[in-house]
């Protein structure tokens, strides 16, 4: 039987809550990220590690939970436990009771740091508590697997995408092809949908968690704050497996997300990022088309790395295929038609020398 852990007192609290507040003085410069917050079940740092945004000082992204003594911060996702914390930034309990209270606290609650339970904090974990599973979503929607030989199935051979099927789900009743934003262990925060039929007015749809919970006759247990969180991340594609601990590269749609490892998609073009800027990690490949290339205009400006189309098609002369390349699933495609090996170079590509302008 499981021992009964220590109590984390008032006291205690207090203690830990002065020691948080020394590594924030020692660590940052300016007097904004000195203040802590205390939030419901938490408190909320400027993160000691990365410094966290260097554009808004007021804001704060790392985490002190209370239920486990474990802390995240959501801009470089740097993932420790209290004991841990203090100790990185040479800091300790005066008393050694209260440190050996805190280390078995810590280990009756231990939180195990894998691609779940990372996501366990503030809004990433409510988000993921409230997403249907792929099984629900199916019964709700009344949709289908895809198999070889489906209208949906040649839609995706025809862009290169049927080896990633499991991303995508099908409304026969629609003849709508689903393409699902996926969270860990099968479960769905989002989605947009297609539609098959030509000539079809409104061709893309795009559900958040809200809108997903609507078609399920059922209510979103979120405060105000909560949920235009929740329905912000539901619709960033592939956020909830993202790794921001290396490059990240940022596009328009879903479908080109697929085709690049460690990529999250927007559906829009027209979306406010200015938040993902303060990732360190983050680059941009928007669309080669005016739109798309005025945002990354924007992003260069802001000293984010964006991809430079026209060196890149120049370079590896694709600049000569015949018809326009206009994004990621175009180039895959004239790749493979024409036998070239470009996209192994594709890294190449991303500058945040503003002097690359020229190349957008």
């Amino acid at each position: 039987m499981k021992s009964e852990s220590k109590k984390i007192t008032e006291d205690l609290k207090q203690k830990v809550r002065s020691l948080v507040k020394q590594v924030c003085v020692k660590e940052h410069a300016d007097p904004n990220k000195h203040m802590i917050k205390e939030m419901p079940g938490r408190l909320n740092l400027a993160c000691p590690y990365c410094g966290d945004s260097h554009g808004e000082t007021h804001k704060k992204r790392g985490n002190l939970y209370w239920a486990t003594l474990q802390f995240h911060c959501f801009n470089c996702g740097q993932h420790s436990d209290l004991y841990g914390f203090l100790k990185d930034h040479h800091l300790k309990f005066q008393d050694t009771q209260d440190s050996i209270t805190i280390i078995e606290y810590i280990k009756d609650h231990k939180v195990s740091v894998n691609e779940v339970d990372t996501l366990q904090h503030g809004v990433f974990k409510t988000l993921y508590d409230l997403a249907p599973t792929r099984k629900e979503l199916k019964e709700v929607f009344k949709l289908v697997e895809i198999e070889p030989g489906d209208p949906a199935f040649f839609y995706l051979k025809n862009r290169f995408l049927h080896k990633k099927i499991n991303n995508f789900l099908y409304s026969p009743r629609d003849k709508r092809i689903l393409v699902l934003n996926l969270a860990p262990e099968n479960k769905v925060i989002g989605f947009q949908s297609r539609s098959l039929r030509k000539n079809k007015n409104t061709r893309y749809l795009t559900y958040d968690i809200e809108k997903i919970y609507q078609e399920m006759n059922k209510e979103l247990p979120l405060q105000e704050e909560q949920l235009i969180s929740s329905k912000k991340l539901s619709t960033l594609f592939g956020i909830m497996t993202a790794n921001f601990q290396m490059p990240c590269t940022v596009f328009e749609g879903p479908l080109d997300a697929l085709f690049m490892p460690n990529s999250i998609a927007l559906a829009s073009v027209t979306r406010s990022t200015e938040e993902l800027d303060e990732i360190p990690t983050i680059r941009y490949m928007f669309d080669n088309d005016e739109a798309g290339k005025s945002k990354m205009m924007q992003k260069l400006k802001r000293g984010k790395e964006v991809f430079t189309w026209e060196k890149f098609l120049s370079e590896s002369k694709m600049d000569k295929y015949p018809s326009k390349i206009k994004d990621l699933n175009d180039l895959v495609i004239a790749a493979w038609e024409t036998k070239n090996k470009c996209l192994s170079t594709m890294d190449k590509y991303f500058s945040n020398s503003r002097l690359d302008a020229y190349y957008l």
